[in-house]
């Protein structure tokens, strides 16, 4: 039976072959290999049986645990793969902890990947709002062929590397900004206080904003009403994102509590819906205002409409923007400055970069001075190893396949274990330590390390379509803050994971303005 099951296999998804005959040496080796695929029931994993309870909370051995932890528990416990039979009215999930099962599923899976969408995004906008959205729904709400077409529509604006360097001006002029609200914020003592985190939320969507509408909306000021705008859509994001990250994923709320979260999101995406339209109709009017001759840089938001018959898909992708780059690179820029501050001697290896390329404080950073930073861009890598803002990718598999020897079928959620094996000694020697230099060219362990190991950004067709912008707009602040001050902080780092792994410590950093 098993036999009849691999040769389906076979003829299902003649790819899974190509690769087999890659990896093994000898056609004595392949014949091994298929006769030794085990069903799905039998890969290591919770029983189904216990898994009615496994997720709800303070009964469920795994409900308490944030997903780090128990993605470690997971591997300690079965091994490199395991299988965690869905609660009621969710599908299987089989987590993978080894790259080259990791690199099967990246390399297979074809020209429209399948990822876990989010449910929420996906019923307000295919649903709820239907006729506003008229089937234009972005990247985190579809599959298939509709993801694939707008990923085309929007490819052009989002992933050229002279359209996101074309911005490097105006995002330096948010950061410094920032470095402004840093002076006036910090005591007598040079500390910022605890809360400083969401001054640099402010600073991620004030990017975005200048990215994503060509605007500035000040959220950086520091006297804007409660009843502004500008608040109006701090507390939106914060919202939404609240509940994409608790409404979708486990443990789950009990229905009265999803229910008024859900209340919330929907007012707050309409918001977000009024305010966007705001802007698209506003570069309209520009766009039909200019000369046919004019010659001009067209931002992001000029190219999605012009290129783009629909205004829709510059809407979606700005609300994609949204809910996609913000707190991520809020947090993300929060972990690097937490690293530096605890790691004095990469932090002065750092300053001295800085200080060669910038001799000036104050000087503006540009597209090329960015390239040239080098340890920069190492420090990022080595805290996207460490403890990165998304700790696994996730995917659905599109046939069935083969894992690891076990027979994968159609439908199986797939989650990359990659946060726990960049933290094993067999890929990263010392793997708790913040060492950068592992980062730079001709590194020994950068030399040695799987290539499937290390996705901050995910892989293949469907990896992070902002990935540029979130590089520009990190590397920048970090960049004016490591230039200007010098940090310190007390405590180890702490995190929070439900979705993403965000920072948890008060970020009450100690400042040094460096002379």
């Amino acid at each position: 039976m098993i036999r009849q099951g691999i040769l389906r296999i076979c003829s299902l998804y003649p790819e899974t072959r190509v690769w087999v005959l890659k990896r093994q040496t000898s056609a004595s080796a392949i014949q091994h290999d298929y006769k030794n695929v085990r069903p799905f029931e039998e890969i290591p994993g919770p029983k189904p049986s216990e898994n009615n309870w496994t997720f709800i909370p303070g009964i469920g051995n795994l409900a308490d645990l944030d997903f780090n932890i128990m993605s470690q528990e997971l591997y300690k416990q079965y091994g490199k793969i395991v299988r965690v039979p869905g609660p009621p009215g969710r599908k299987d999930m089989v987590y993978l902890f080894d790259p080259q099962y990791i690199e099967t599923v990246f390399r297979h899976q074809g020209p429209t990947p399948l990822r876990t969408n989010f449910e929420t995004i996906l019923k307000y906008r295919h649903e709820m709002r239907r006729d506003f959205f008229k089937g234009v729904e972005g990247a985190l709400a579809t599959q298939g062929k509709e993801w694939q077409n707008f990923r085309m529509s929007v490819n052009p604006a989002m992933m050229q590397p002279r359209n996101t360097k074309s911005y490097a001006g105006p995002i330096d002029s948010v950061a410094k900004e920032l470095l402004e609200r840093m002076k006036d914020l910090r005591d007598k003592n040079g500390q910022l206080p605890d809360d400083f985190i969401n001054h640099m939320f402010r600073w991620a969507l004030e990017s975005i904003c200048y990215i994503a509408l060509d605007t500035r909306l000040g959220c950086l000021k520091p006297n804007n009403k409660p009843d502004s705008e500008t608040e109006k859509l701090i507390t939106a994001v914060q919202v939404v994102l609240k509940g994409m990250f608790t409404i979708d994923l486990p443990p789950y709320l009990i229905p009265s509590e999803r229910e008024k979260l859900w209340k919330e999101m929907v007012e707050s995406m309409d918001f977000f819906n009024e305010l966007v339209m705001k802007y698209i109709k506003q570069a309209q009017n520009r766009i039909m205002q200019r000369p046919p001759d004019a010659q001009k840089d067209m931002s992001v938001l000029e190219t999605l409409l012009i290129k783009n018959e629909d205004p829709m898909i510059a809407c979606v992708m700005a609300l994609d923007m949204f809910l996609g780059g913000v707190d991520t690179t809020a947090n993300f820029s929060a972990k690097v400055s937490h690293f530096l501050s605890r790691n004095q001697d990469k932090q002065e290896i750092l300053y001295e970069e800085l200080k060669r390329i910038l001799p000036s404080k104050d000087q503006q950073i540009t597209a090329n001075n960015l390239e040239d930073m080098k340890y920069l861009k190492a420090c990022l890598k080595e805290t996207a190893r460490i403890a990165p803002i998304t700790p696994a990718n996730f995917r659905e598999s599109h046939s069935d396949m083969v894992i690891g020897n076990y027979l994968i079928p159609k439908g199986v959620d797939l989650i990359t274990g990659h946060r726990v094996l960049c933290n094993l000694e067999e890929n990263f020697p010392e793997p708790q330590k913040f060492i950068p230099e592992r980062w730079l060219k001709d590194s020994d362990q950068l030399q040695k390390a799987h290539p499937f190991v290390y996705l901050p950004f995910g892989f293949g067709a469907r990896m992070c379509l902002g990935r540029r912008f979130a590089e520009l707009e990190t590397e920048t602040l970090l960049a004016n803050i490591f230039r200007n001050f010098r940090l310190q902080h007390d405590e180890e780092l702490k995190e929070n994971v439900h979705g993403l792994s965000t920072i948890a410590n008060k970020l009450n950093f100690r400042l040094e303005e460096r002379s």
